[in-house]
């Protein structure tokens, strides 16, 4: 197949045979050995005007801090593996961090790839980590992405996000969808500018599933013996001596807040007071427990303000035909 490329060099590799996507992504990662740097672009991505302005700024920033794996390109507005929204805290600079590998676009140093790939040939085997989305850990074998995604929270490392995204995804149909979507596109950011980066010791930072980090100074106990669970997605296996979240639990209550403000972590920075978002002492039972079978649709509310149910059955619906026309 011939191109025309207006940039530089270009070298085109050619396999004999198909790869499959896991090996397809680490061959890709290795020619850091060879380039010091790589950006990978899948075909259905689309870039921003400053996708390249923007990764050099964050490669130069961030290429050799040792708690950063990755430079991510795109910026989600829902949470991994969830329908719930995302809202990181917005303090006045471009960039957050996250432990999260994406895969819409992402770049790599030699440093970076040279310690995930350390890991990655001691770990063929995934260990069942409690802090990983089982979600990811029941990625097919030919997933890249379930091995970085469980060594950044194994080695508790980081990519670095623009509040804006610098790519998006078409969604179009294909082998894996009988139909084109906009699920899949981000609110893409068009326009250029320097980026306000922080240090990575003072900036935002988030874990896999979107959770702030750094929420016990807010509350008076040890980092170390918190869990953050908002959104009430996490396995209760890596629950901690500590549990803050907005759905019911049968522990303890300690503290209560309200669940006004967005982002969530404001109405515990800010004491706003409420019932809705409790810290709970996992240590200690709730003789009176019950369940709230209202938890999930005040998240819902909460994310995306009164739910029309009528609509929400028609969508409900028509996707599960069109879900039962593909599978025939």
């Amino acid at each position: 197949m011939k191109y025309e490329w207006k940039y530089g060099e270009k070298e085109v590799i050619y396999r004999p045979e198909r790869l499959g996507l896991r090996k397809h992504i680490i061959s890709c990662g290795n020619l850091t050995e060879e380039y010091g740097a790589v950006m990978i672009l899948e075909d259905d991505l689309l870039v921003s005007p400053d996708f390249y302005n923007y990764a050099m700024q964050a490669l130069e920033k961030y290429g050799e801090h040792p708690k950063i794996a990755g430079i991510g390109l795109n910026s989600r507005k829902e949470l991994l593996e969830s329908p719930y929204p995302f809202y990181p805290l917005h303090r006045g600079d471009d960039v957050y961090f996250q432990q999260f590998a994406t895969s819409w676009g992402q770049v790599w140093n030699r440093r970076m790839w040279s310690d995930f790939k350390v890991w990655y040939e001691a770990h063929q085997e995934l260990p069942q980590n409690p802090e990983v989305p089982l979600t990811i850990l029941r990625y097919p074998e030919t997933s890249w992405a379930k091995f970085y995604q469980s060594y950044v929270v194994a080695e508790q490392k980081f990519y670095v996000f623009s509040y804006e995204s610098l790519t998006t995804n078409f969604g179009d149909a294909g082998e894996h969808f009988n139909h084109s979507s906009s699920a899949f596109q981000s609110v893409l950011f068009y326009g250029k500018k320097e980026y306000r980066m922080p240090e990575f010791e003072d900036g935002v930072k988030y874990d896999i599933y979107g959770e702030p980090l750094g929420m016990g100074q807010y509350l008076g106990i040890p980092e170390e013996e918190l869990t953050c669970d908002f959104w009430g997605r996490k396995q209760e296996a890596s629950y901690r001596k500590y549990l803050l979240t907005c759905c019911r639990r049968p522990f303890k209550a300690v503290r209560q807040f309200s669940m006004c403000m967005k982002p969530m972590e404001l109405n515990v920075m800010k004491e706003i007071p409420g019932k809705e978002l409790t810290l709970y002492d996992t240590t200690e039972a709730d003789p009176a427990f019950k369940p709230d079978k209202q938890d999930r649709i005040r998240l819902f509310e909460y994310g995306y303000g009164v739910i029309n149910g009528r609509d929400l059955m028609k969508w409900a619906i028509e996707r599960m035909k069109q879900k039962l026309a593909f599978s025939k």
